[in-house]
C-alpha cells in the first residue's frame, strides 16, 4: 500500500470514529460541569463543582432537541469545617417524567450541610425536600407542613457552556426568572394544596 493511499485510509477510519462519537453523545450519555461561587447563610462563599448527568431519550418539546434528558444532578465540595473531605451529594428522587430533583440550596447549619432541593409532582406541583449530611452520608428530613422561606442560592438553570458561574451571574439569571418556585424554597406552593 502506498503512503498515500495508507494516509487516506487512516483519515477515512479517524472520521469514522469522530462521527460515530459525536452521534453517540449527541443521542446519548454524556454531562456538563462547572464550578460555581455559593454563598452561604454566613456569608462565607465557597466554590463547588456542579454536573448534570445526561442520558438518552429526550422528549417531544422543541427545547429538548438533542435526544437527552437530565438523569442526576450532582454537586462536590470541599468540607470548609476543618476536614477538608470531599463531600458529593446527588439527587434521588425524580419526576413523574423522569426528571431529577433540582438542587435549589446548599448551606451549613449548626455545624451541618443541609441541601434544599425541589421535585415535580402530578398537576404541576412543586414539592420541596430537605437532606442533611450525617455521619458521612446524606439523610432526608422531613419538612413540616409549613416552614420559613428560603431564597435559592444554587444555579438553577441548565448550563449554557459556562464553565465557572460568580455570584454576579447568578444575580443577572434570578432577575429575568418567571418560575417564583425555583427562586425560594417553601413553604408549599399553592399548586400542592390536597397532595
Amino acid at each position: 500500500m502506498s503512503n498515500g493511499n495508507w494516509l487516506l485510509k487512516v483519515f477515512k477510519t479517524t472520521g469514522l470514529a469522530l462521527i460515530l462519537g459525536a452521534s453517540l453523545t449527541a443521542c446519548g450519555e454524556g454531562s456538563i460541569k462547572w464550578k460555581e461561587e455559593v454563598q452561604l447563610s454566613d456569608g462565607k462563599i465557597i466554590v463547588v463543582e456542579r454536573e448534570l448527568v445526561l442520558e438518552s431519550g429526550g422528549d417531544e418539546w422543541a427545547s429538548n432537541r438533542k435526544g437527552v434528558k437530565p438523569k442526576e444532578r450532582r454537586i462536590t465540595f470541599t468540607d470548609n469545617g476543618g476536614s477538608g473531605k470531599l463531600i458529593e451529594w446527588h439527587s434521588i428522587k425524580n419526576s413523574p417524567q423522569r426528571r431529577p430533583e433540582i438542587p435549589l440550596i446548599l448551606d451549613s447549619m449548626n455545624g451541618e450541610w443541609v441541601v434544599f432541593s425541589a421535585v415535580a409532582k402530578a398537576g404541576g406541583c412543586l414539592m420541596y425536600n430537605k437532606y442533611l449530611y450525617r455521619n458521612g452520608v446524606w439523610v432526608e428530613d422531613k419538612l413540616p407542613p409549613t416552614f420559613e422561606q428560603r431564597i435559592t442560592n444554587l444555579y438553577v438553570f441548565q448550563n449554557e457552556g459556562l464553565s465557572y458561574i460568580d455570584l454576579n451571574k447568578k444575580r443577572e439569571n434570578f432577575a429575568d426568572i418567571r418560575n417564583d418556585r425555583l427562586v425560594q424554597v417553601g413553604p408549599m406552593h399553592p399548586n400542592c394544596n390536597g397532595l
